[in-house]
């Protein structure tokens, strides 16, 4: 396993990942941003680049039907008919944001310096310390709810199945929440 996150003098924060968990990362910040764009609606081809049409060009106001994206895009306003409203006009917004926070895990990773011995020390910049955690967010979220976790309840897998394809992705889910309060940890001091 890698090293925890640590502050550098520079402000910025450091970590040292194997190649397979630098992998991992980015195939998984890179699943994230496909399943972001799932669902999403083309572009209307008449809207072209005026403000008008990109303000009228708004989310479905109905919930995804993907579980995930439903997780990480949760009615505000429950059962109410504020909530289809509030949905239309915040989800695209969200999907951006989710998508940026992504692409700046995906650079990061890109440019994170390899050693020989097949690790590699990944640098986040002060000011991309808050897009890691929300991305980490989402890829826990995403995972925890494949594997049907939910507050204060985890997976039941059976202790005899080693092959259980889930135990597998549940000690990813495991090292996520490790990285990721590694590198809360590093910004609070």
């Amino acid at each position: 396993m890698g090293t925890a996150f640590r502050r550098t003098r520079d402000g910025a924060y450091t970590c040292t990942l194997h190649r397979a968990e630098a992998d991992l990362l980015r195939s998984l910040a890179g699943q994230l941003l496909e399943l972001l764009a799932d669902g999403e609606p083309e572009p209307r081809p008449d809207a072209g680049s005026d403000l008008l049409a990109e303000v009228l060009d708004l989310a479905s106001p109905e919930p995804p039907e993907d579980p995930v994206l439903r997780r990480l895009f949760p009615d505000a306003y429950a059962d109410t008919p504020a909530a289809s409203d509030f949905r239309r006009y915040t989800e695209r917004g969200l999907r951006d944001l989710k998508r940026r926070t992504a692409l700046v895990v995906l650079t990061d990773l890109d440019r994170a310096e390899p050693h020989r011995d097949g690790r590699a020390v990944l640098r986040v910049g002060a000011d991309d310390a808050q897009a890691w955690l929300r991305a980490l967010t989402d890829l826990r979220l995403a995972l925890g709810t494949r594997l049907g976790i939910e507050q204060g309840v985890e997976p039941d897998f059976d202790a005899d199945d080693r092959d259980d394809p889930r135990r597998y992705v549940h000690g990813v889910y495991e090292w996520l929440g490790w990285l990721q309060d590694s590198l809360v940890r590093a910004v609070m001091r």
